[in-house]
């Protein structure tokens, strides 16, 4: 399943510019999983592995990559969901998290992919200003740009990966060419936590 991340686009090599503004040799974007069905419940699959270790009442997805993945663990999982928008709405109940109410509750935070963990803490911020507690922090891909680091430095709360970007290279490094694993090697090696 992950030479397929690579075979439907979901991980890519090249040059790139992240939402952060910073240049990458690699993209991961995981929304091109969800018209996957057999790659999609396996993803959710490893989600589900990591989130038996938390003990947590609800699931709040962060806008938008972690959205899908939140939906369908909630509804696995009996848990009730909710997601963050990146800002309150300007109207009606101006709420920035909707669906499930995190007031007294302990909530895990889902994302797709971490980088900075800018959204990350965006989302722990909001819970607790609703009144809810961060039990923790579970993204699919931790990139390894010390997005962990900053989200447990600032917000106290830890970040449990399904896979590191450097464990992911080294399961992906047969099909993707030793020129191309050298080159995110290197780029990864710059980021000293």
């Amino acid at each position: 399943m992950i030479k397929r991340l690579v075979d439907i686009g979901a991980v890519k090599f090249g040059a790139f510019k992240l939402s952060s503004g910073l240049e990458s040799p690699f993209y991961v974007d995981l929304r091109s999983v969800l018209g996957e069905p057999e790659l999609f419940q396996w993803v959710i699959e490893r989600y589900e592995a990591v989130l038996s270790g938390l003990e947590f009442d609800v699931i709040i997805g962060v806008a938008t990559g972690g959205i899908p993945y939140a939906s369908v663990l909630g509804y696995r999982l009996k848990k009730p969901m909710g997601y963050v928008r990146d800002e309150a709405k300007g109207y009606g109940t101006g709420r920035q998290i909707e669906g499930a109410d995190v007031a007294g509750k302990r909530a895990t935070v889902v994302d797709d992919v971490l980088t900075t963990g800018k959204s990350v803490l965006n989302a722990i911020r909001a819970v607790r200003a609703s009144g809810g507690e961060v039990a923790g922090v579970v993204v699919f891909l931790d990139r390894g740009q010390c997005g962990a680091e900053a989200v447990k430095r600032e917000a106290g709360v830890y970040v449990y990966s399904v896979y590191k970007m450097r464990e992911l290279l080294e399961e992906l490094r047969p099909h993707i060419g030793e020129e191309r694993y050298r080159n995110v090697l290197d780029y990864l090696s710059q980021w000293r936590c």
